[in-house]
């Protein structure tokens, strides 16, 4: 098993409860899983559930505890790493607002 990051854009689903607040997001996730299909299948089960279509895939890779541990920067992200490994899924919905006309 591995941890799979993945970084795709995504608008709100009609079912979405905060589909008049939120234009999109781009939706950074993590999957414990055997291979990439199988963890972008988990990711997109997931992201729906939250409310979410996937518009597109705009990174994918494994990724490794060094990377996280090794940027000051990315450090908080491991958190993120770390509950993809204890739960199977994590994920962090970086959304941006609908413009107001």
């Amino acid at each position: 098993m591995a941890i799979y990051y993945f970084m795709m854009e995504a608008l709100p689903r009609p079912d979405n409860p905060e589909k008049e607040e939120f234009e999109g997001a781009f939706i950074s996730c993590w999957v414990d899983s055997a291979d990439m299909t199988s963890a972008l299948t988990e990711a997109s089960r997931y992201i729906k559930s939250e409310g979410w279509k996937i518009l597109q895939v705009e990174e994918q890779f494994i990724a490794k505890r060094e990377r996280y541990e090794g940027d000051p920067e990315s450090l908080d992200l491991l958190e993120y790493f770390d509950q993809a490994l204890e739960d199977g899924v994590s994920a962090i919905f970086h959304v941006w607002p609908k413009d107001e006309k």
